[in-house]
């Protein structure tokens, strides 16, 4: 292991007992048994990680040192919204906002529940990952220490969506943050989530975010997630979730972020009619590297899989975009359905992408592809002959191709807050390949 990261395992928090303590340690092992993954690794081959291990680690969790002197414009929940807020990987009890939640939902710390209940994770957390096979997930496991817990009882629903915040601090230290998400959704329960990681600061630093969703028959679950950190700090997600019977898990995914970013999603389709869709947008700046790497598991019979993942990339920023669907013996009637489809609006800019289909049953219905091209000139010309400028008319294409991701999610006041930051990103792209002369960069400015 290199020094820097040794100096990472340094600051990993210390004691503990109970089965949360031997699963730390077990981790832990499990992690500098496998190291870093490398190129090597067919799952890696579009990503290096090295960077990671250059890094010179100061900091894990909140920087105490010099009090509370944290400036974080709009971190807080407001009154009118139910969701927590966490500060570089720690629960912060005073911005969030969880009184008065729906019957039957509880919103809690991971924290709190190691303390007080920690019956409630028997079973559940750690059970839908492989620590002998990803490494990342392993390191993350090692650090396990807070996150949010939601626990949602037989018939719940949200009225509107929990919004979760993961909120990094990086000041002048080369910090790192390990927040956990767990999430347990009853018979017939219904919630709509939104998860935003974002950052405070531009000194570089790692977030690696682990999330597991246990879905019961007939539960209902949309998940919105969010990354839009800064360009120094190195991202990991791993999300991974189980489906009971008749259950639907619908995820939406936004990597707006122009650092380096790995965004892993596992969802097995355990028992018969269980439906997933998974919805993706990576929009690559500046040398931003977004690197995604989906798995659908047909596991039973008559499940439903949709996976539409988009792509545009500007600038010198490189995606990656692999999608692995398999359909086990036995998961008969299987309809599963995969495209990725991305846009390069520079030169420079790339796209590596290998939608996956791996099928051991013979009664199903499958389709997978993916595109990769430019703006049509044909519309361009069209736009601009009416009198719109050719950074609109480049704005007016490129947000018409990456709503068709954001349209998708079905929660009205989910689709304007993502609408919103989708634009801004579009158009920060935009304004980059101005102030670097090249117009054939970019979206719009307005």
């Amino acid at each position: 292991m290199s020094d820097s990261l040794d100096s990472l395992v340094r600051l990993r928090p210390t004691g503990g007992s109970g089965w949360a303590g031997s699963l730390r340690e077990e981790a832990l092992a499990s992690f500098l048994e496998q190291g870093l993954p490398t190129r090597r690794l067919e799952e890696w081959k579009g990503t290096n990680f090295a960077p990671l291990g250059a890094m010179d680690f100061t900091r894990v969790g909140p920087d105490h040192s010099s009090g509370d002197t944290l400036n974080r414009p709009c971190v807080e929940i407001s009154s009118e919204e139910h969701g927590l807020v966490f500060i570089d990987g720690r629960f912060d009890a005073a911005a969030s906002q969880r009184s008065d939640l729906p019957d039957g939902i509880r919103a809690l710390s991971l924290a709190e529940v190691l303390d007080d209940e920690p019956e409630l994770l028997t079973g559940k957390l750690g059970q839908l990952t492989d620590l002998k096979r990803q490494a990342l997930v392993a390191l993350q496991t090692a650090f396990l220490e807070d996150g949010a817990v939601l626990v949602i009882d037989a018939g719940a629903r949200t009225v509107r969506p929990l919004r979760m915040r993961f909120i990094s601090t990086t000041a002048d230290a080369v910090s790192a943050s390990f927040p956990r998400m767990l999430v347990i959704a009853g018979e017939n329960s219904s919630v709509t989530l939104l998860q935003e990681h974002l950052t405070v600061g531009a000194a570089p630093g790692f977030t690696a975010f682990v999330a597991e969703f246990h879905l019961a028959e007939g539960a209902r679950i949309e998940s919105v997630q969010i990354q839009s950190e800064g360009a120094e700090r190195i991202h990991f997600t791993s999300v991974h979730a189980r489906l009971g019977r008749n259950a639907r898990f619908h995820s939406h995914v936004f990597s707006l972020g122009n650092g380096l970013v790995r965004s892993e999603l596992d969802v097995q389709l355990a028992e018969p009619g269980a439906e997933t869709m998974l919805c993706g947008l990576f929009i690559g700046r500046d040398k931003g590297h977004t690197d995604h790497f989906t798995t659908i598991d047909h596991a039973a019979e008559q499940c439903t899989s949709d996976e539409e993942y988009r792509g545009v990339l500007g600038d010198h920023s490189r995606g990656v975009f692999r999608g692995r669907v398999i359909v086990r013996p036995g998961a008969q009637k299987t309809d599963a359905r995969q495209s990725n489809a991305n846009l390069l609006l520079s030169d420079h800019a790339s796209i590596d992408t290998k939608p996956q289909l791996e099928i051991y049953a013979d009664d199903i219905r499958a389709s997978h592809g993916s595109t990769i091209g430019q703006l049509d000139s044909d519309a361009l010309f069209f736009l601009r002959a009416r009198g719109i400028s050719a950074a609109n008319a480049r704005l007016l294409l490129t947000g018409a191709f990456a709503h068709g991701i954001v349209d998708r999610i079905s929660d009205e006041e989910l689709r304007q807050i993502v609408g919103a930051v989708v634009d801004s990103a579009l158009r920060s792209l935009e304004h980059g390949a101005l102030e670097t002369g090249d117009p054939s960069e970019g979206v719009s400015k307005q």
